[in-house]
């Protein structure tokens, strides 16, 4: 059985409004608000990261420049309620980065390259052998979208400008990613 855990709208708020307290404290200096940072949103920038790379080696070095780049620009960051949105972007522009270094980009049909090695939350979401089916089934564009609204909490219009796109497809494309998850999982349960 798939279980998702998402956070309130309340809950949300609350980690906005510090995540946007932290990258104040960045952008006076303050180095102990990276580690605060990290641990705030590892996981949402890890999880974002293998949906588009599908490799766990390739989502650590995402992640990790990501937060080298968060920290070198947190004084253009400019308060708006919405600090992942932000983040998004950065990240976004370290994978296109990442992709023209390597030349190497994602099709539905690679498998997702995922050891097994650590133990925070992004690992052991990532380990599991029904995540890795379940993300295979997933076209490149369904992993983000499911990514940034499971995993990261964003509404679907949010996701939409993030990725510049009309809210109708970011909607279709995460009710046909949902319906083959569901789908997946049945069959799964079914045969349990």
């Amino acid at each position: 059985m798939l279980i998702v855990f998402a956070m309130t709208a309340d809950e949300r708020r609350t980690r906005d409004a510090r995540i946007e307290e932290v990258l104040a404290a960045m952008a006076e200096g303050d180095v102990s608000a990276m580690g605060e940072l990290y641990e705030l949103i590892e996981s949402d920038v890890y999880s974002y990261a293998l949906s588009k790379t599908a490799s766990k080696t390739d989502a650590e070095d995402v992640t990790h420049d990501t937060f080298v780049q968060i920290w070198r620009a947190a004084t253009q960051y400019t308060p708006m309620g919405k600090p992942l949105a932000w983040v998004f972007t950065v990240e976004m522009n370290i994978i296109r980065k990442h992709f023209n270094k390597s030349s190497r980009f994602i099709t539905t049909d690679e498998h997702i390259d995922i050891e097994d090695e650590g133990s925070s939350f992004a690992d052991s979401v990532a380990n599991s052998d029904l995540i890795n089916r379940l993300l295979a089934l997933l076209s490149e564009d369904e992993r983000e979208i499911i990514a940034l609204h499971i995993v990261s909490g964003l509404k679907h219009r949010e996701i939409a400008k993030l990725l510049g796109k009309p809210l109708s497809t970011v909607l279709s494309k995460y009710n046909r990613a949902i319906k083959k998850l569901q789908i997946e999982v049945k069959e799964k349960e079914g045969g349990l």
